[in-house]
């Protein structure tokens, strides 16, 4: 499996809407993809858990 497709584990800082219907809450745990990961990142949403692969 790539580094790309590896699910990334991070720390939810909002509630999040993955799917309709499907909220994920702040303080969460979820493992998204590394794209994922950084676009949450990137919007304040979410905050590591874990380094991210290459860093």
């Amino acid at each position: 499996m790539s580094e790309a497709k590896k699910p990334v584990p991070v720390r939810l800082v909002y509630d999040v809407w993955f799917q309709e219907g499907e909220r994920a809450a702040a303080g969460a745990i979820v493992c998204v993809s590394l794209e994922q990961a950084k676009a949450l990142i990137a919007a304040g949403k979410a905050e590591r858990a874990d380094p991210l692969p290459g860093e």
